[in-house]
C-alpha cells in the first residue's frame, strides 16, 4: 500500500507511516500540521504522476540543485523555518518512492521494476481554504497575480476549466440546504433557485461561496476518471509510440486524487451531512470507473463531517456483514478499509483514531468542547436550582 512519513517538517514532529487509503480526515487544533501534511502528500502526487506522464527524465530535473524543495515551498507558501537538518520524507508511490533527508539536500527518486508497465495518469486536485475567493473578489483571475506559481492561483485557474461543462443546458445541483444549482453563465458564476432566480455568486452567502467551487470542483474531477487526459497532440504521439500496448493508462485518467481544507467551512451542520456525503459519492464513482485507487483528504475541524463519516462506516459494515438496512443509499457506501482517521496532537504526533472494536472514528479529541459544556451546565444547574 502506498503511504507517507514525515519526520521534523515544520509543526509535524512524526507522522508515523500513514498508509493511504481512499479516505482519510485529519484532525487536530490549528497549525497542528493538518494541511502541512496535506501539502506534502499532495505535492508527492503531482510529481509521480508527472514523472509516470512525461516522455522526458523528469527524475534528474527534481534531483538536483533542490528544485523538489524549491517548488514544494513556492507551490505550497512554506518558508526555510519547515526544514532542518533532521526533516525526512519518505513517501512510497504506486509507481516510485521519494526520499528526502535535510542533511542530504537533494531528493532521491527511484523508481520501481514495474514502473513502465504500470505508470498512469491521474487527475489532481488541490482544493484550499481560501476557495471563496473565487466568489468573493470579481474578476479574482486578473486581481491575483502571483509572481510564481502557487497553490491558490493554480486552483483559480483550474475554476476555469472545471466550471465549463455547467452552462445553463447542464446546470450542477449543489450539495448544500436550499436547493441551489450552479451555472456557468458565459464565463460568469450564477447560482440559480429551484423557482428560477438567479443570484450571481459575488452575491451569495459566504456558505454557498464556499461549498459552490468545492462542489463543482470535485465532481468535475472524479468525472474525469476513464476519459481522455489533458495532454497536447506531440504528448498523444510520444506516449502512444514508446508505450508498447499501455498507452491508454496515460492517455486516460485512471484515478482522482482530491486534497480538501475544511470542506464545512461557513456552512450550516445540515449542509456540512450534505457535503460529505457528495464527496463520498463522488469518490466511490471514481473508485468504480478507474482502473488505480482514487483518494480523497480532507482536514476538518467540525464533529458534524466526523460524524457523517461514522454513519457512512456503520453503513459500510453492515453491507460487508450482509445485513439489511435502508437508511443509507448504496451510492453513499465503500468498503470500511478505505476509510481512515488521524489525530495530530500538540507535540505534532500522528495518532490513529480508528477504533476497530467498535468501529468508528474517535472524535473525542475534536469534540471536547462539549464535556465542558455538560460539566460547566452540571455545576451552574446545581448553584441555580439549590
Amino acid at each position: 500500500m502506498t503511504s507517507l512519513h514525515i519526520k521534523s517538517f515544520g509543526p509535524i514532529v512524526d507522522s508515523t507511516k500513514i498508509e493511504l487509503t481512499p479516505l482519510i480526515v485529519l484532525i487536530g487544533r490549528q497549525s497542528a500540521g493538518k494541511s502541512t501534511f496535506m501539502k506534502v502528500l499532495c505535492f508527492c502526487r503531482w510529481l509521480e504522476k508527472k514523472i509516470m506522464v512525461s516522455t522526458d527524465d523528469m527524475i534528474d530535473l527534481f534531483t538536483h540543485d533542490n528544485r523538489f524543495i524549491k517548488e514544494l515551498k513556492q507551490f505550497h507558501r512554506l518558508n526555510d523555518e519547515y526544514f532542518t537538518q533532521e526533516t525526512e520524507l519518505l513517501y512510497d508511490g504506486d509507481n516510485l518512492t521519494i526520499e528526502y533527508k535535510g542533511e542530504n539536500g537533494n531528493v532521491k527518486i527511484v523508481r520501481k521494476k514495474s514502473f513502465a508497465e504500470n505508470r498512469f495518469n491521474t487527475k489532481l486536485s488541490y482544493i484550499p481554504a481560501e476557495r471563496n475567493l473565487i466568489s468573493a473578489i470579481q474578476n479574482v483571475d486578473q486581481t491575483y497575480k502571483a509572481t510564481e506559481r502557487d497553490v491558490l492561483f493554480n486552483f483559480i485557474y483550474e475554476w476555469d476549466e472545471a466550471k465549463s461543462p455547467y452552462t445553463s443546458e447542464h446546470p450542477f445541483r449543489l450539495s448544500a440546504t436550499g436547493g441551489f444549482s450552479y451555472v456557468n453563465r458565459s464565463g460568469a458564476d450564477v447560482l440559480l433557485r429551484e423557482d428560477g432566480t438567479e443570484t450571481p455568486a459575488f452575491y451569495a452567502s459566504s456558505g454557498m461561496q464556499s461549498v459552490m467551487p468545492l462542489d463543482v470542483m470535485v465532481n468535475y474531477i472524479t468525472e474525469r476518471v476513464g476519459k481522455n487526459a489533458s495532454l497536447s497532440m506531440r504528448e498523444r504521439n510520444e506516449i502512444s509510440n514508446t508505450d508498447n500496448g499501455h498507452s491508454h493508462r496515460r492517455l486516460e485518467y485512471q484515478s482522482a486524487q482530491l486534497f480538501i481544507e475544511e470542506p464545512e467551512q461557513n456552512l450550516y451542520p445540515e449542509s456540512q451531512k450534505l457535503v460529505v456525503m457528495s464527496l463520498v459519492r463522488s469518490l466511490k464513482k471514481a473508485l468504480e470507473n478507474g482502473s488505480e485507487q482514487s483518494m480523497i483528504v480532507v482536514t476538518t475541524h467540525s464533529p458534524y463531517v466526523m460524524s457523517v463519516v461514522n454513519v457512512l462506516l456503520a453503513a459500510a459494515i453492515i453491507e460487508e456483514k450482509k445485513l439489511k438496512q435502508d437508511i443509507i443509499s448504496k451510492e453513499y457506501i465503500i468498503p470500511s478499509k478505505n476509510i481512515s482517521g488521524y489525530f495530530i496532537d500538540e507535540k505534532g504526533t500522528f495518532q490513529n483514531i480508528m477504533d476497530n472494536d467498535i468501529p468508528m472514528l474517535s472524535g473525542n479529541d475534536l469534540d471536547g468542547v462539549s464535556d465542558w459544556v455538560d460539566e460547566s451546565i452540571s455545576m451552574l444547574n446545581k448553584i441555580l436550582f439549590a
